[in-house]
């Protein structure tokens, strides 16, 4: 009796750990964090004001209610509690399929992220533009670098990563450019509402996707090493 040809297991589809790479791991962390500087810099001396003013004084023209409700549930979406949720679910729904070390990893991306964002927040210690705030009640927590911006940055792509990582390249890359967008939606809503100025926003950029390379990198190599 003939045997039937074994079959091969499904080829695990990588998005981000293999499109970032071990070489390209280091080159976000280190372009990110390279920005990241050059905006802390610019807060630090002043010279970020004149272009945050500008651009809060565009923004602020845009001001109706359709668009205010959009913003509302953007903005959510960068919350502590909404990419807690997010993140949590997926490590949890990979700890039970098995996947401990992507489940690890979405978890230390996430856990991560908000520790430095805090410990961002008391180095720089920045205060918010009061004085444009409007719609929502202004945070307490200082303004550089944005958290929601950080969160979104470090843990969505990521989130994203794991959940369709064994799907087909063209249904990755439309989560992904999906991922990218609220990513970016959710650092415009802060803007929008008068609670970040933009130089917060890109400095919540920098550091989340500066730690979101050095978390791919860390996955890429001990995947590798499991392979």
């Amino acid at each position: 009796m003939k045997k039937e040809p074994r079959k091969r297991p499904k080829r695990r589809q990588r998005f981000l750990p293999l499109a970032i790479g071990t070489t390209g791991g280091v080159a976000l962390a280190s372009l990110a964090l390279w920005f990241f500087k050059e905006q802390a810099d610019h807060v630090v001396s002043g010279t970020a004001d004149p272009y945050d003013t500008a651009i809060m004084k565009a923004v602020q023209q845009i001001d109706n209610e359709q668009t205010t409700r959009v913003m509302h549930a953007i903005t959510q979406l960068g919350s502590h509690v909404a990419i807690g949720t997010a993140a949590g679910i997926t490590a949890i729904a990979l700890f039970r399929s098995g996947r401990r070390h992507d489940a690890w990893t979405v978890a230390i991306s996430t856990g991560g992220a908000m520790a430095i964002n805090t410990i961002l927040k008391n180095i720089f210690q920045r205060q918010r533009p009061q004085e444009l705030a409007r719609r929502i009640k202004l945070p307490r927590s200082h303004s550089f670098p944005s958290g929601h911006s950080l969160l979104s940055a470090a843990t969505y792509p990521i989130v994203a990563h794991h959940l369709v990582e064994r799907h087909s390249l063209p249904a990755q890359a439309a989560v992904h450019t999906l991922a990218g967008l609220i990513v970016l939606s959710v650092g415009f809503s802060r803007i929008y509402f008068g609670v970040h100025f933009p130089s917060d926003v890109l400095g919540g950029f920098a550091a989340g996707f500066g730690w979101l390379g050095l978390t791919s990198l860390s996955h890429t190599i001990v995947d590798s090493t499991e392979a």
